[in-house]
């Protein structure tokens, strides 16, 4: 009895330690896969060059840095000038789009209503701190993701033997193939997620340009990004878009607003059946909820990965539950090679 007590205890700590650490934990996981999307860009370099696994990881990171340095050389005084023009005008769209509404007496209850819900301490302006703060703390926080990434990236086997060293003997082979199969299925998520992205955004771009939309490039480039959280992103991506355009005339709007109804039909019918559900198979609805409920129990951050742990979640469940407590066989290998850290080619 007193050994169930000490049990249920230390569970209880450990609970509550980790629900502290949660942030942290957050940002060990985008850690992570920063250093599996290294390590998918080394392969190729690896199997196709004579570098060693350390000389693919290093031109890897070159190659990494010399496209964002030629995309920022390109695009960049431009996209940091219609950003800069955007973040002006979306509160003036704004203000435009409320007095439009005050004009009609429905548009008018509605306004009311919205100003009528709580803001927070100090009113609405105490936002902009908040902001600024929140912003200082990514940026410091995406330094962290990127150094720790790096260094898991070089170092790859010493974290996931130790990792596998806390189970029993018996259970070590095992856990070492969950852990491949959890690699494996996060590499192609995330392959086939930049892949979305810059699909996503390079035709909403286009598509901007095209109808004489304000700061195409900028909304581009958002709408690019929102890809990054289903469902919920690129509804968010698409609300400056809608408010620029409303100020440029209702043609312009009504134009805008097609081009990011193709945009979403592109992404779901084309986007997603071929590259999506080739490269990670993570069913539509198990996203939603995942975003939901990461949403809800850990904040903006739980959002921004939901994906990538709801993608973790179901290879668990598949691999742990499904296969080895009800002992149903997995329908093919799921590891069709060694993982790279348990390959000994190269340095």
């Amino acid at each position: 009895m007193a050994g169930l007590l000490a049990l249920a205890a230390a569970l209880i700590v450990t609970g509550l330690v980790l629900l502290r650490l949660v942030d942290v934990l957050l940002l060990i996981f985008g850690a992570v896969l920063f250093a599996i999307l290294l390590n998918a860009i080394a392969a190729p370099l690896r199997s196709r060059t004579p570098l060693g696994r350390i000389g693919s990881l290093v031109a890897a990171v070159i190659v990494t840095v010399l496209a964002i340095a030629v995309i920022l050389w390109a695009f960049g005084s431009k996209l940091d000038s219609q950003l800069g023009s955007l973040a002006d005008m979306a509160p003036r769209a704004w203000d435009g789009f409320q007095a439009r509404l005050s004009r009609s007496t429905l548009g008018a209850l509605l306004l009311r209503e919205l100003d009528a819900l709580p803001g927070p301490d100090g009113g609405w302006l105490s936002l902009a701190p908040r902001v600024a703060a929140n912003a200082a703390s990514g940026l410091a926080a995406t330094v962290i993701v990127i150094f720790a990434g790096l260094y898991l990236a070089f170092h790859p086997r010493t974290y996931a033997e130790g990792l596998v060293r806390l189970f029993p003997r018996d259970l070590r082979a095992r856990a070492l193939e969950i852990l491949a199969a959890i690699h494996d299925a996060l590499k192609r998520w995330l392959l086939a997620q930049l892949l979305s992205m810059a699909l996503v955004g390079s035709t909403t771009a286009l598509g901007l340009w095209l109808v004489g939309a304000p700061f195409p490039i900028g909304l581009g480039v958002l709408a690019g990004l929102g890809q990054f959280v289903p469902v919920v992103g690129p509804m968010a991506a698409a609300v400056p878009g809608l408010l620029v355009a409303l100020a440029a005339g209702p043609q312009v709007l009504a134009m805008t607003a097609g081009v990011y109804l193709v945009a979403a039909q592109l992404e779901a019918n084309v986007i997603t059946p071929l590259v999506l559900r080739r490269m990670a198979a993570l069913p539509m609805a198990v996203t939603l909820f995942a975003v939901l409920a990461m949403g809800v129990l850990l904040g903006p951050l739980g959002v921004l990965l939901a994906t990538p742990l709801a993608v973790v979640a179901y290879v668990l469940v598949k691999m742990v539950y499904v296969e080895d407590v009800l002992g149903d066989r997995p329908e093919a290998p799921v590891i069709a090679a060694k993982p790279f850290w348990r390959r000994r080619r190269g340095p």
